[in-house]
């Protein structure tokens, strides 16, 4: 049996062996757990963390289902059980697919707790029955206002998914309702922000969009902005935005006015709409992603709408083409580049077909331009920095060392299998990988940031890379080249040098990595 204070460092102890890498040592330590008398939950807990990182998922069960049933028959503490014990099933492949109804037959025993407002949530999400979710979420908001341990995220939450679920099936809230649960929305909205510190425009922000997505009391989004820009000039809220959430006041205040803009022009006040627009339009020569992403093109098309409310048609073709001749079209820019035609002069032999094609002809020189300002951008910065040397393995065993690269120019693809945005970015590497693929002078290597084998054998089962990944488990990547989030890509030169960085997974056929590999192989 171990004593309490031992228990206390186990979780500890497990921890800190993962994160140095030494999986086997931290795999062995969890086996102490076994011995404990009562079940120490934090440890356990680690445990299953552990497992499901080094082992299949068929092993992982085998180990994991019987101990979470040990851990619910033994421990005294029939609550905190029962939240270890559903946590412990959350980290299976699957998530809420795999707690048993049981689980949460016994959480919902415990009203006011932490545990059925859980049980709550997980069994309105995995439901398939929109009714059936909806009754879910509301008795989810209903036990917020009486539960003595209240989760803030998930009351609000509830509302969120509630005008999600209306989304999908309008019917089932009428205008009136829909407004009410905008209007609970925001107020749950805010509570959470509050009590997390987090700025209050967040808030003020979402709601507005809710109501211009549902076209529902625009009035009512014109006062919660003016309610956000009062709040903007609070000493606390500057403090939220800027220090929590790492953003500016000015970024914010153009946000407000994009959002009055979009308000005006849905209300066809179009001079107050189209001078908000190009007043307080973002950057979309930032970077390819955007130029090119949705919230971009919904901007081209609104810039084209309000245009065009204001009779200036050349100025309304050119943002209509930009909405619809880009990689993901508009769906309503064709509409509006065929009332342009039809408004403006032309003689009787003028046919749409060759105005479309004129009008495309002009955006593809305006986006070859654009790209060409983007790629000056990126490429003409250097960092000149010598490039940290390492040696890594590949899972087979087979050891690459970045200094035997000399006279090559070498991309690092740095993630990790349970990174989201690097999985999202893999299709666009393989992109790049192809492109120069035939060049013997350019090297890509994945590196896996601190995975256990096991999950980096998942990773290329799924994804299937054709360059090699490097296992990193005590992340000295990451430590050499100051790397705080991933995806992260370096560039390096063929003398060595660290070129270029990229930090995002927004590649759009392969840019911007093709480019910065070209101006490195043209020294």
């Amino acid at each position: 049996m171990l004593n309490s204070n031992h228990q206390q460092d186990l979780a500890i102890q497990i921890e800190k062996n993962y994160e140095s890498g030494e999986f086997e040592k931290a795999l062995e330590i969890s086996a102490q757990a076994l011995e404990s008398n009562p079940p120490d939950l934090k440890a356990y807990s680690a445990r299953w963390k552990l497992i499901v990182e080094m082992l299949s998922e068929a092993d992982a069960r085998k180990k994991i289902l019987p101990e979470i049933e040990y851990v619910l028959s033994t421990h005294p503490e029939k609550t905190e059980a029962l939240r270890t014990a559903f946590w412990g099933y959350m980290r299976l492949p699957g998530d809420e697919k795999n707690v048993p109804n049981s689980l949460f037959d016994e959480m919902l025993q415990y009203p006011k707790t932490e545990n059925y407002q859980t049980a709550l949530f997980i069994l309105a999400k995995r439901s398939e029955n929109t009714l059936q979710k909806w009754d879910y979420y509301e008795r989810v908001i209903d036990e917020f206002t009486t539960s003595d341990a209240p989760i803030f995220s998930w009351y609000w939450s509830a509302h969120s998914e509630m005008l999600r679920l209306v989304e999908t099936d309008r019917s089932l809230a009428s205008d009136d309702l829909l407004d009410e649960l905008i209007e609970r929305c925001l107020k749950a909205h805010l509570f959470y922000c509050r009590e997390t510190q987090q700025w209050l425009g967040w808030a003020y922000t979402d709601s507005v969009k809710w109501r211009l997505k549902f076209n529902v009391r625009l009035d009512k989004a014109l006062e919660t902005l003016e309610r956000a820009e009062i709040r903007l000039g609070e000493q606390e809220e500057q403090t939220w935005l800027i220090e929590t959430n790492e953003g500016s006041v000015e970024e914010e205040q153009e946000e407000l006015s994009r959002l009055r803009s979009e308000i005006y022009l849905r209300q066809e006040r179009w001079r107050e709409a189209h001078d908000g627009l190009v007043a307080n339009a973002p950057d979309f020569l930032e970077s390819v992603w955007a130029r090119f992403k949705e919230s971009s093109i919904n901007y081209f098309y609104m810039l084209g709408r309000s245009a065009e409310g204001l009779e200036e048609w050349e100025t309304a073709r050119r943002y209509y083409a930009d909405a619809h001749f880009a990689l993901t079209p508009h769906v309503k820019a064709q509409a509006g580049l065929q009332r342009v035609f039809h408004q403006i002069e032309k003689t009787a032999t003028d046919t749409y077909e060759a105005f479309l094609g004129d009008t495309e002809a002009e955006y593809r020189g305006r986006e070859s331009a654009d790209l060409e300002r983007i790629r000056q951008k990126l490429i003409t910065p250097r960092r000149n920095q010598t490039a940290p040397d390492f040696r890594l393995q590949t899972l087979e065993g087979e050891s690459y060392t970045l200094s035997a690269m000399s006279g090559k120019v070498v991309l690092l693809d740095v993630g990790a299998s349970w990174c989201g945005p690097c999985n999202m970015a893999i299709p666009e590497v393989k992109t790049v990988y192809k492109h120069f693929s035939k060049n013997e002078a350019v090297v890509i290597w994945g590196i896996n940031d601190g995975e256990a084998p096991q999950k980096v054998r998942e990773f290329l089962n799924h994804h299937h890379p054709p360059w090699p990944v490097l296992l990193d488990p005590q992340r000295q990547v990451r430590e050499a080249y100051e790397i705080e989030a991933i995806p992260f890509f370096v560039l390096i030169d063929k003398v060595g040098n660290w070129q270029y960085t990229f930090n995002s997974s927004n590649l759009i056929n392969g840019q911007p990595l093709i480019w910065m590999v070209d101006a490195l192989l043209s020294e």
